[in-house]
């Protein structure tokens, strides 16, 4: 399973339960044929691949637009989100967005924090 494909459902989990949609209220909302509850779930939990234009379709029927879909930031504080490697992934697409001087600045910071530990 994609690491990609896994923070892009979780971040359309949340948002759904943000809209307070059930996975069923969602599939129909979309219209499309073919678009079930398990269908959401699988794309939820990263388990299934699937294409830009079905992308657009859940982004249409949540009445979002990409960079609320992409802005992983707000992942951090999410329950259920443990897993250290999707954590750590969480921070890079963060510190992607920063300049050099602070992504050094962050790197000092962790590595003098840790050799506290």
């Amino acid at each position: 399973m994609s690491d990609f494909l896994r923070l892009v459902g979780e971040r359309l989990r949340m948002i759904r339960k943000l809209k307070g949609y059930t996975q069923d209220q969602l599939a129909e909302k979309t219209g499309k044929v073919g678009m079930s509850k398990s269908h959401i779930s699988d794309i939820e939990r990263g388990q299934r691949n699937i294409s830009l234009t079905t992308l657009e379709t859940l982004m249409n029927a949540l009445d979002i637009d990409p960079s609320e879909l992409f802005n992983f930031q707000k992942l951090d504080g999410v329950d259920g989100i443990h897993e250290k490697k999707l954590i750590i992934d969480i921070h890079k697409s963060m510190l992607m967005e920063r300049g050099l001087d602070e992504v050094q600045y962050i790197v000092r910071t962790a590595s003098d924090f840790l050799v506290r530990c």
